[in-house]
């Protein structure tokens, strides 16, 4: 539960995470005593984990607006790109390139995760400047 709310606190959406908190506190307040301290434990979680997500986005956003952060990216996820054109190209058009694969599990794990995080931070940009115009 704590980690669906940290992910609405992520998309914006903190007044429905405050909101399901509340209700939660009010359900906490009808229930009995063993109940009661599950309920106010798992609030505590949730608050805890809200907290976190929200310390997080807005250390992202800091690191986003940086150049250098965007350089550094650049120096993986560039290579990567190419590497991914070529496999892309030579499957679809059989070239005769043979493009190897990445030599070991964790870089192709390290490349699925680059592109998933590519994904998402470039979504996530792009609402976070259609929200600001």
């Amino acid at each position: 539960m704590s980690a669906l709310l940290a992910w609405l606190v992520r998309l914006g959406l903190r007044g429905a995470v405050d909101r399901a908190l509340a209700h939660l506190e009010r359900r906490a307040e009808l229930e009995g005593v063993t109940e009661q301290l599950k309920s106010r434990t798992t609030i505590e979680i949730a608050r805890a984990a809200v907290a976190e997500a929200q310390i997080m986005a807005e250390f992202n956003r800091a690191k986003l607006s940086v150049p250098w952060f965007w350089i550094f990216a650049a120096l993986f996820v560039g290579p990567l790109a190419l590497w991914w054109a070529a496999v892309i190209l030579d499957s679809v058009f059989r070239f005769s390139w043979s493009v190897a694969d990445l030599p070991t599990p964790q870089m192709q794990q390290w490349a699925g995760d680059m592109i998933a995080w590519l994904f998402y931070v470039g979504t996530g940009v792009g609402a976070l400047k259609s929200l600001t115009r």
